[in-house]
């Protein structure tokens, strides 16, 4: 199912499901023979469906296509614009680096990426140090804890990151199902909770943390822009180059059952009308499979990327009976 939703190329999963939508069509017309082949017959009805499909395509890409352009338009700013948006970007790096205190950060996205998982490993780690030596039973089993689970996170997604290629999509995938608002919150709750019991040391790695963590979802945030507007023209791209064929196609097609010419071949034994008009209909349909492939993942990866808040939608958390107390 990861696959499908996340991991799998979008044209192969087009490929997969024109192939099953087919073999449908096949196995219905197979087994309701006498009927499939009474309504293949009927070449009124089968024009209707593919002048639908015809004006249907034309229209889908012309709409996607402008939606696209619209989206292209909003890169077009003037210098001074473009210049705030490069020095926010090395203000960021320069913030980070304060925080890590490992140097210049790398240029490359994913070598970046790894720098801040690297930087919260290193603070974790020094949490751990500092937790193990604390005389307050109730704190350091609540700092060892968050230092556990911090690591356990960093390591999965690192992971992830070894075993997949060298994409953007990827070190934003490898990344989506780690909710980071929830040790965010759990940094600075210690920190109230236990902010008079708490050495300078360990209050000084909670706020780096805090800081670190933030700069980790942010940068999420970013990489998820980046693979959005990737998946856009990747969806332009794949629909320019299929929708003129299909148009072409379909349109032979119409002009063939108008003449009453359909190929005479067949193969295992399936009736030549019904394998013709349901390969036609597989390929006047592909450019909304296209589209379907797309939006899988990008519905997929939109339900994660968009909680860029202090918050978190997990149910488990939202249910929560340790929140704070009022009197």
């Amino acid at each position: 199912m990861q696959w499908v939703l996340l991991y799998g190329s979008r044209r192969s999963l087009t490929l997969l499901l024109s192939a099953t939508i087919l073999l449908w069509l096949l196995v219905v017309g197979t087994a309701w023979q006498f009927e499939m082949e009474t309504l293949v017959k009927e070449t009124r009805a089968v024009q209707t469906l593919f002048n639908t499909l015809l004006g249907g395509i034309i229209l889908f890409v012309s709409v996607v296509l402008s939606i696209n352009i619209a989206a292209l338009s909003q890169e077009f700013a003037p210098l001074q614009v473009k210049q705030a948006e490069i020095e926010d970007s090395i203000g960021f790096q320069i913030e980070l680096e304060k925080l890590a205190r490992s140097g210049v950060s790398p240029a490359g996205l994913r070598a970046f990426f790894w720098f801040i998982l690297q930087a919260i490993r290193a603070e974790t780690e020094k949490l751990r140090t500092s937790a193990s030596t604390s005389t307050n039973q109730p704190l350091r089993d609540e700092l060892l804890s968050l230092a556990d689970r911090l690591e356990a996170e960093v390591s999965e997604i690192e992971a992830r990151l070894q075993t997949e290629n060298q994409r953007i999509s990827t070190l934003l995938l490898a990344s989506l199902e780690y909710d980071y608002a929830r040790d965010i919150n759990v940094t600075r709750r210690i920190q109230v909770e236990h902010g008079e019991h708490l050495r300078e040391t360990e209050s000084r790695l909670l706020q780096n943390l805090t800081e670190i963590l933030t700069f980790f979802a942010s940068g999420r945030e970013y990489y998820a822009t980046l693979y959005f507007k990737r998946e856009l023209r990747n969806l332009s791209s794949d629909l320019l180059v299929l929708s003129l064929p299909v148009i072409v196609f379909t349109s032979y097609v119409l002009l063939a059952i108008d003449a009453g010419l359909f190929p005479t071949w067949s193969a295992f034994g399936i009736q030549p009308r019904l394998l013709y008009i349901s390969l036609a209909f597989v390929v006047a349909l592909s450019p909304y499979v296209v589209l379907s492939s797309y939006m899988l993942r990008i519905v997929t990866v939109s339900k994660y990327s968009l909680e860029s808040t202090g918050f978190t939608l997990n149910e488990e958390e939202l249910f929560a009976e340790d929140g704070p107390k009022f009197d």
